[in-house]
C-alpha cells in the first residue's frame, strides 16, 4: 500500500508529491550620516534576513551567512541566531552575498539570495537623516519532497514572533497570498510566451 513516501539514494523517507514554503525577505537598510559624514563612510547599514511574516526561522535555518566586499574586515560573516542582519558603514553599494544553511535533519542543500546594497533614492531625491533607504525583495524557498521526519517537525512547531531586526520599524508588512497571487499571474504569464514562442517556432518551420 502506497503510504504516500519514498525513500531517496540517501535512505531518508521523503513525502511525495508535496512542497514545503519558507516565504523570506531579504534587504538592506541604510542611513545617511549627514554632518558626521566622510569622504570614506557616508552611510551606516544593515543587510538581513527575515521572515515574510516576521515568525521565527531558527528551528528551519541553521545559520545564515553574509558574504560582503572583500574590502571588509572580515567579509564572510555568519550569524546563528535571529535577528540575521550585520550592521556596517561605508560610502559605495555593492552586491551581497546570502546563503541560507538550513538545520542538518532536513538534508536540503544551501540556498544563496544575491542582493544589492541601497544607498541612495534617486538623483532627484536628496539625502536626509530623518528615515532609512530601504531595498526589501520577496523571496520564496521551495523544499521539493521533503523529507518525512523535517515536514513533521515543521508543521508541528508552534510559531513564534522572531527578535525584531534593529531596523524593523521601517521594514515592509507582506502579506503570503498577496505574493502568492503575483507569483502564480506571473507563472501564467510566462508560460504563455513560452506557448507563443513555440507556436511561433512551429510555424516557421
Amino acid at each position: 500500500m502506497d503510504d504516500g513516501t519514498f525513500i531517496d539514494e540517501h535512505g531518508d523517507r521523503r513525502l511525495r508529491d508535496t512542497e514545503m514554503v519558507l516565504p523570506v525577505v531579504v534587504g538592506t537598510c541604510a542611513w545617511w550620516l549627514g554632518k558626521k559624514a566622510s569622504d570614506t563612510v557616508t552611510h551606516r547599514w544593515t543587510v538581513y534576513l527575515k521572515a515574510a511574516n516576521n515568525e521565527d526561522i531558527s528551528h528551519i535555518v541553521q545559520k545564515v551567512t553574509f558574504e560582503l566586499h572583500h574590502t571588509f574586515n572580515n567579509p564572510h560573516r555568519v550569524v546563528l541566531q535571529p535577528p540575521y542582519e550585520v550592521t556596517e558603514q561605508g560610502w559605495g553599494e555593492f552586491d551581497i552575498n546570502i546563503t541560507l544553511s538550513f538545520t542538518p535533519d532536513s538534508r536540503e542543500k544551501d540556498v544563496s539570495i544575491l542582493h544589492r546594497l541601497k544607498l541612495y533614492e534617486n538623483e532627484s531625491t536628496p539625502n536626509t537623516t530623518k528615515k532609512p533607504v530601504m531595498s526589501e525583495v520577496y523571496e520564496e524557498l521551495v523544499f521539493i519532497e521533503p523529507v518525512e521526519a523535517f515536514y513533521r517537525r515543521m508543521t508541528s512547531t508552534i510559531p513564534r514572533p522572531a527578535p525584531e531586526l534593529s531596523c524593523q520599524p521601517y521594514t515592509s508588512q507582506y502579506d503570503e497570498r498577496e505574493e502568492l497571487d503575483k507569483l502564480k499571474d506571473c507563472r501564467t504569464r510566462v508560460s504563455a510566451m513560452m506557448s507563443d514562442v513555440r507556436k511561433e517556432f512551429e510555424g516557421a518551420r
